[in-house]
């Protein structure tokens, strides 16, 4: 038999949020999606979720590397801010809070390069998105030259015809078909 109590369950912690920020949404990858609705889900008042990847990924039933590259879609996106390891922040756009004044205090305090309801957002997701792509290519440059792997000097005098050991490596090494 249901009581009273069972019938009206206590309201839950978060009692006020506005979402129009998701009229803003970019075009991003769908486990950012999936892992930015398990974070509403979970969070905080004021938007705090403590969860690992770890976690995420099993709840989500995917590997962590998913979860992952859908946690790094939302940070560019910054819909979701990392404060450390296993704690993350929703923009106060689209987070919850215990009340108006509470809400609306954090999106008033919210830096404005970070707000959602802007004309160019899906413009400045897709430069973050490249600006991060072209770190990750530099970085990976960066440890092919770093000073661990250089190559060997050449003993060989200037100007001779030969290709030294570490040239032929950099060379690719599928063989061309015979006609």
């Amino acid at each position: 038999m249901r009581t009273a109590a069972s019938a009206n369950p206590e309201p839950p912690e978060l009692t006020y949020g506005t979402y129009n920020g998701f009229a803003y949404m970019p075009a991003m990858p769908g486990i950012a999606y999936r892992v930015l609705f398990r974070l509403l889900g979970t969070q905080e008042p004021g938007g705090r979720c403590l969860v690992t990847e770890e976690e995420l990924a099993e709840a989500l039933d995917v590997h962590r590397s998913m979860v992952g590259r859908g946690l790094q879609a939302l940070i560019l996106a910054k819909l979701v801010f990392r404060q450390a390891k296993g704690i993350y922040l929703l923009n106060p756009m689209i987070s919850g809070a215990r009340s108006v004044t509470e809400h609306l205090e954090a999106i008033g305090s919210l830096d404005p390069a970070d707000r959602l309801d802007v004309d160019d957002y899906q413009e400045r997701y897709d430069a973050s998105v490249a600006q991060a792509e072209q770190e990750k290519k530099e970085k990976r440059l960066g440890r092919r030259s770093s000073p661990g792997r250089s190559k060997p000097a050449s003993t060989v005098a200037e100007g001779a015809d030969v290709l030294s050991l570490s040239s032929v490596r950099d060379r690719s090494r599928r063989r061309t078909p015979r006609s």
